[in-house]
């Protein structure tokens, strides 16, 4: 059976994420904001939940009607044949995304919804499934504006970002699928040596060694909400994780971090021996200003404080700083710097080879590619415009 199929990302990656589903084999993808769609089968939404790096969540349209009130869309909502999908035994949770000028009050649309549902299964079999809004086992998700109720089931339920090995967040982390498309946005081949020189918790790193060993960024999750699908085909399953498993093999990488702060070096080798135990990326306490670059070229990520969660005494002294560092002692190298202080980033120092405007979470940020010429070029170059 044919679906309409939305995977939702982050504002920036929809292009990013067009091409990781091509390369899953997916045609004919249309791009939305924040989101993309498609026509698939369960088993593309298998594919999509384990190996989309970009991915926030997988939706499966299974219902479209217009609705002009909230009574409307119970009405709707209530003639759902829910138990086509889940049985009663089955915990649920709604959201509402509501676009529409009459009905835009979220939280009692998600409480119109969710009773319809209940009375649903009230009605046909006198018993109600439970609400569990923290770990559902079946995620209903409505999209509406002014006339019109896009229904979907959401088969990832926690949010793809959450790769499934326990991973401990430091201060000011970057989101999973935000780093994993800044790596993807850059062009890096896998083989070229990889620095995180402020790595934090090692979200880059981590990112980072999953792509080097293919890895599909979903292989450590044990639960995704289709799993509590009545259709649930797990032999499809079993077979696409078995391929995915084959295909895993070993870093050609040179991936390292360095952070000043030990806790979250400590936080970072945690998590890389929790991804993998015999993982090659190499973590070590060292101030970047004091560092020396490992080879003649690689590439840089980095995700700076912004002042934001982590205070800077002056944060435009501190990026001048960044920006000498990277001209004076990593000529060579590519550098992909993040930051929401759009004003500090400009005493970076050098021309930006490009500019994007992307979020972490709540965040509005730029990323700044920059080339580290040797000798006149970079003289030549340098300077902010």
């Amino acid at each position: 059976m044919t679906y309409t199929i939305v995977v939702k990302t982050l504002f920036g990656l929809e292009e990013v994420l067009v091409k990781e589903l091509e390369d899953l084999g997916i045609k004919d993808v249309k791009v939305l904001r924040r989101a993309v769609e498609f026509e698939g089968d369960l088993s593309d939404v298998y594919k999509c939940n384990l190996h989309l790096r970009c991915a926030l969540s997988v939706l499966v349209k299974i219902g479209q009607e217009r609705v002009k009130n909230e009574e409307q869309l119970y009405k709707y909502v209530y003639s759902i044949d829910w138990n086509e999908y889940f049985d009663l035994r089955k915990t649920i949770a709604v959201s509402v995304v509501t676009v529409s000028e009459t009905m835009n009050h979220s939280l009692f649309l998600e409480q119109k919804t969710k009773d319809a549902v209940v009375d649903y299964f009230r009605d046909k079999f006198g018993d109600r499934p439970n609400v569990d809004i923290k770990k559902p086992d079946v995620k209903i998700s409505i999209y509406l504006t002014d006339d019109t109720c896009n229904l979907y089931l959401d088969s990832s339920g926690q949010a793809l970002y959450f790769r499934g090995f326990d991973k401990e967040i430091g201060e000011a982390s970057i989101n999973e699928c935000l780093a994993s498309g800044i790596i993807k946005l850059s062009g890096w081949d896998f083989k070229s040596d990889f620095l995180d020189p402020m790595c934090g918790s090692g979200t880059f790193l981590t990112e980072a060694y999953m792509m080097a060993c293919n890895m599909p960024a979903g292989i450590k999750r044990k639960q995704f909400s289709f799993m509590n699908w009545k259709n649930f085909d797990s032999i499809e399953w079993k077979k696409i994780l078995a391929d995915a498993k084959t295909n895993i093999c070993d870093s050609k990488a040179s991936i390292s971090g360095y952070d000043l702060n030990p806790e979250a070096v400590l936080l970072a080798k945690n998590n890389l021996y929790k991804l993998d135990k015999a993982n090659t990326v190499k973590v070590s306490v060292c101030d970047f200003f004091d560092s020396k670059a490992l080879s003649e070229n690689g590439i840089i990520f980095s995700n700076p404080p912004y002042g934001t969660r982590i205070q800077l005494d002056d944060a435009n002294d501190f990026y001048k700083s960044i920006g000498n560092k990277l001209k004076f002692d990593y000529a060579g190298y590519t550098a992909w710097i993040i930051s929401s202080d759009m004003v500090a980033i400009k005493f970076i120092g050098m021309k930006p080879d490009k500019k994007l405007i992307l979020f972490n979470g709540q965040l509005e940020c730029k990323l700044h590619k920059y080339t580290i010429y040797k000798g006149s070029k970079k003289n030549n170059d340098s300077g902010y415009k």
